[in-house]
C-alpha cells in the first residue's frame, strides 16, 4: 500500500483552515478514520475521499464534519458531532473531519469554496513566489487530465509557483489544444493509463513542438520505463512541478 498523503486545507481566499489533513483514499483508511485516537488537535484533520457519509461509532471525542461537493464547495457542516452518530450528504464527493468547534472558530460556512495544497508547497509558496516570477513571470502551462480533482490541485500549486494555467483539457483533446493555445509547458496526468500518457508525450515531441512536458500518473512512477521520468500524481506532484520549473528555466 502506498504511504498516506497529508495536505493543507485552505479557503479560496487563501486562509489556512487546517495545516495537516491526512488523506484516507483507500477502503482500509476510510474504515479506520479516527478510530483509536484519543483526541484530534486543532491543526490536524482527515479527508475521506471519495465519501458522502460517515459514522462516529467507537470514537472517543466529538468532531466537526464538513461535506464537500465535486466543485470543492462546502455543502453541509455537522458541528460537534458526538460518538455513535451518523451523517450523510447526497452530492458530496469528500468529507473532512476536524476537531470539534473548528468550523465556528475559523468561520467556515456552507457555500465556502476550499482548496487543497501539499504541505510543502503551502509553506513555501509565499517565500518562493517572487523568485519564481523573476525566472519566468509569464510562463503558461496546459494541464491535460480527465480527473478534475487533480486539475484543481495542480492549478492551485502551479499558481503558487507563479505558473499560469492557460488551459486544462481532457487527454483526448490535448493535441488539438496545442494548435489553439500558446503554451510554455505541459503537465500530463495519465492517471492509470500510463501507455496513453507516454503516447501523448511522444506525439507532442514528434510534432516538432519545442515545449517541455512532465508526465504524472496514479502509481505510474513504479511502472514507468527507466528511461522516462514519471511522477506519482498525488505523492510526487511537488517534484513534478519542480521538474516543470527546471525545464522552463532551461528552455
Amino acid at each position: 500500500m502506498r504511504r498516506a498523503v497529508s495536505l493543507t486545507l485552505r479557503r479560496e481566499d487563501g486562509r489556512i483552515l487546517c495545516e495537516s489533513v491526512r488523506v484516507a483514499d483507500t477502503i482500509g483508511r476510510r474504515m479506520r478514520g479516527l478510530l483509536g485516537r484519543k483526541h484530534l488537535p486543532a491543526d490536524e484533520g482527515i479527508l475521506l475521499r471519495p465519501a458522502w457519509s460517515i459514522h462516529t461509532a467507537f470514537m472517543r471525542f466529538p468532531i466537526d464534519v464538513v461535506f464537500i461537493d465535486p466543485e470543492q464547495i462546502v455543502i453541509r457542516i455537522e458541528h460537534t458531532m458526538k460518538p455513535f452518530k451518523t451523517a450523510s450528504c447526497r452530492g458530496a464527493r469528500e468529507v473532512v473531519e476536524l476537531a470539534a468547534g473548528e468550523c465556528d472558530r475559523l468561520g467556515l460556512e456552507v457555500g465556502d469554496r476550499i482548496a487543497w495544497a501539499s504541505r510543502t508547497s503551502a509553506g513555501e509558496a509565499l517565500s518562493s513566489e517572487n523568485a519564481v516570477q523573476r525566472i519566468h513571470p509569464t510562463a503558461e502551462v496546459i494541464v491535460a487530465s480527465d480527473d478534475q480533482r487533480f486539475v484543481k490541485l495542480a492549478r492551485f500549486l502551479l499558481d503558487g509557483r507563479g505558473l499560469h494555467v492557460v488551459a486544462n483539457v481532457r487527454l483526448a483533446n490535448l493535441l488539438e489544444a496545442l494548435d489553439e493555445e500558446d503554451t510554455d509547458a505541459i503537465l500530463i496526468d495519465a492517471d492509470d493509463a500510463l501507455g496513453e500518457g507516454l503516447r501523448l508525450t511522444n506525439a507532442v515531441r514528434a510534432g516538432n513542438r519545442d515545449v517541455p512536458v512532465v508526465l504524472v500518473g496514479a502509481g505510474a512512477a513504479q511502472r514507468a520505463p527507466d528511461s522516462v521520468a514519471v511522477y506519482d500524481k498525488w505523492e510526487q506532484l511537488d517534484e513534478a512541478i519542480s521538474a516543470l520549473e527546471a525545464k522552463l528555466g532551461n528552455a
